[in-house]
This record gives C-alpha cells, sequence and structure tokens, in this order.
C-alpha cells in the first residue's frame, strides 16, 4: 500500500524531496505499529505518534503527511476509515522575520568566490529559495526590453516564476565560467547546506533561507511598505505569509503617527 501511495505521489508531480519525506514519515509510523500495520492504525496510534518530542512544526508536517495518506487510501478503498479525522489540527506559533543584516551581507559577500557571491546575491537580492538556485542555468537569465529576468523551471509549488533580475545579480551570473551549459551543477541541500556553513564561516550566524527573509525586508521597505508588491515578488500565495518574512522598519510606526493631522 505504501509504495502504490509513493508511485501515485511521483505520477501527480510531488517534488522528489516531498515524496521521500512522505515516505520517511510513514516508514517511521509504522515502524511503531508493530505487529500491527498501516492499514490498523487507529487514532491513538497517530495521537501516540505525534505526542513524542516534536517541534510544533515538524508535527504538523508529520500529520499533514499522514492525513494526506489515509485521505489517499480512503478513496481507494484499502482502508474503512481515516484515523487522522478527529486528530486536532496542530498550532505554530507566528513566525518571525529574520533577515541578515545590510553589513552581514556586505561581510559575507567581502570573502565570497565568485560562485558564492551569485548564491548570496540570488537569495539576498532575488528572493530565490536554495531549491530554485540548485537548477539555473545561463538560459534561464533573459533579456528583455525592460531589463533582465530569470526564468525559474522550478518553484516550491511545482509551477514555473518569473523574477526581475537585479543588476548585481545579473553581474555576478555573468562573471561565472559555464561547463557543459551551466553554472554549477548540485542540489538544493548542497546549496543550503555550503552557504550556511560559508556564512557561519564569514563571521554571520544565519542560514541561506536568512537571506529570503532578507529580500523580503529590503523590497517592502524600498517599495514604501507597499506589503501587495513585495508578497507577489516573493511568490507567496498569501499576504499572511509575507509577513513572516519582511521585518518592519522600526522608526515606521512613529512616522506614519507623526503624518496624521488633525483637520481645522
Amino acid at each position: 500500500m505504501l509504495t502504490a501511495y509513493l508511485n501515485r505521489l511521483t505520477i501527480s508531480s510531488y517534488r522528489p524531496n516531498t515524496v521521500d519525506l512522505r515516505r520517511r514519515v510513514l516508514h517511521n509510523f509504522e515502524a511503531g505499529l508493530v505487529p500491527r500495520t498501516l492499514m490498523g492504525a487507529t487514532r491513538h496510534d497517530v495521537e501516540a505518534f505525534l505526542a513524542r518530542p516534536l517541534a510544533p512544526g515538524s508535527r504538523r508536517v508529520y500529520r499533514s503527511s499522514l492525513a494526506h495518506f489515509y485521505g489517499w487510501a480512503v478513496e481507494e478503498g484499502l482502508v474503512p476509515t481515516d484515523p487522522t479525522q478527529k486528530v486536532p489540527s496542530i498550532r505554530v506559533a507566528h513566525g518571525t522575520p529574520r533577515p541578515i543584516t545590510d553589513d552581514q551581507l556586505r561581510q559575507a559577500l567581502s570573502v565570497a568566490n565568485p560562485r558564492m557571491r551569485a548564491w548570496l546575491l540570488l537569495m539576498a537580492l532575488g528572493g530565490l529559495r536554495c531549491m530554485e538556485v540548485s537548477v539555473l542555468t545561463p538560459g534561464d537569465l533573459v533579456r528583455t526590453g525592460t531589463g533582465w529576468l530569470l526564468m525559474l523551471r522550478e518553484t516550491k509549488g511545482g509551477a514555473p516564476a518569473v523574477v526581475p533580475a537585479h543588476e548585481a545579480v545579473v553581474l555576478s551570473l555573468m562573471a561565472l565560467p559555464t561547463y557543459s551549459g551551466t553554472w554549477w551543477g548540485c542540489t538544493p541541500k548542497h546549496v543550503s547546506q555550503a552557504t550556511g556553513a560559508f556564512l557561519r564561516a564569514a563571521g554571520v550566524d544565519a542560514t541561506a533561507h536568512q537571506l529570503r527573509h532578507s529580500a523580503a525586508t529590503s523590497w517592502l521597505r524600498a517599495s514604501g511598505h507597499d506589503l501587495l508588491t513585495t508578497s507577489q515578488l516573493m511568490r507567496h500565495k498569501s499576504v499572511a505569509t509575507t509577513t513572516i518574512y519582511t521585518q518592519l522598519d522600526p522608526t515606521r510606526p512613529a512616522e506614519v503617527v507623526g503624518l496624521v493631522h488633525l483637520a481645522g
């Protein structure tokens, strides 16, 4: 049953990382059911699995993975009921923006080799995710009448996307040598781990994903705090998601209050 489910995910064009995550979650869940199998799991089994010491975010991902699997199993007539149906939703605290500072970015760029410089700028000025950086090729950088664009063939949601390319990003990419029609050949995991290790070695306590927070915060401030435009640049479906990434200028509330004048 598990193999059939994973095959369905692959046929439905789920990303390999998602398929692998679902596989690991279900394997771990099934390991605690012995001698029973996935087909005999109960609501109490699911709750016991989720009640282990886990971060709230991980607990929510595990619940979602199990719910998706059992929804498919019920639809296929493989199990009579979904054991996750009455399991309460997982509450996760609202995330906080974690951009690195401009000084930290300059510090990292000052010691970066050409490839790492391109990666840093793609994430900090282009808002690209590690997975989007990993598959980028020279053919994805396109010049138009209004400027340079990056054609993202693979994104988090699976659909392609087009984003404006900052001048510094374009220059950093053009400075790179190409090998067999590409700048680099690596996995998203490698981009994430290599960038994080580089930042720490450069004296910047941050992760690769925090550079995307920096992009969102910079766009919010440069746009005059236009959250809709920032959300579009971040390629978020919901503006609420964008607020997790954008750090408000601490002087902005007082500035807004001071702009209000009494009539008369």
